[in-house]
């Protein structure tokens, strides 16, 4: 279908006309270069520029935020291994101070034997000391003995050797000096 025109009624304008709202008419004024926008003058750019700007702060608040509970974690991290390592130690320190402690009871022990086996040997050496004073008068006296028969034998093997000419080298098992 095609679409009539309607006449113009008077007092309206033609679209050839200027429409004192829109401004003037691109076929009727001549090509100027667009003008640019100032972009402080426009709230649209202001708010995107205030919305990106924010969104910037909030961005190195959250990294600085992040940098710091990362370092606080960290740091709680540590404080964890420390306080094990700690409880570790004591108890290793608590398990010495055990062993410490039964060796010294240990060593109590033993000085109590050692007292009673003390008395024993001052008793022994009470009541042998007589006999064993004997015996090493005894054993001097055979030594005495020993040392003259010792000298006795060297004289008369070598009264064998110079009077009857014995070579106790040669000695065979069946004679009889």
């Amino acid at each position: 279908t095609t679409a009539r025109r309607r006449p113009l009624r008077a007092g309206l304008m033609s679209p050839s006309h200027d429409d004192p709202t829109r401004g003037k008419s691109a076929s009727v004024r001549p090509f100027a270069k667009p003008g640019l926008k100032r972009p402080e003058d426009d709230p649209v750019i202001q708010m995107a520029r205030d919305r990106h700007k924010k969104g910037l702060q909030i961005e190195k608040q959250r990294h600085a935020m992040s940098g710091a509970s990362g370092a606080v974690l960290h740091k709680i991290l540590e404080l964890k291994n420390l306080e094990a390592d700690l409880k570790a130690i004591s108890e290793g320190v608590q398990e010495y101070q055990d062993q410490v402690d039964l060796m010294n009871d240990r060593k109590q022990d033993l000085g109590k034997i050692a007292k009673v086996e003390q008395a024993w040997c001052d008793n022994f050496n009470e009541l042998i000391g007589p006999f064993e004073a004997k015996y090493e008068e005894s054993k001097a006296e055979v030594k005495v003995s020993f040392d003259f028969a010792k000298t006795k034998y060297k004289d008369s093997l070598q009264t064998l050797i110079d009077d009857f000419g014995f070579h106790p080298a040669f000695k065979r098992w069946f004679d009889e000096f």
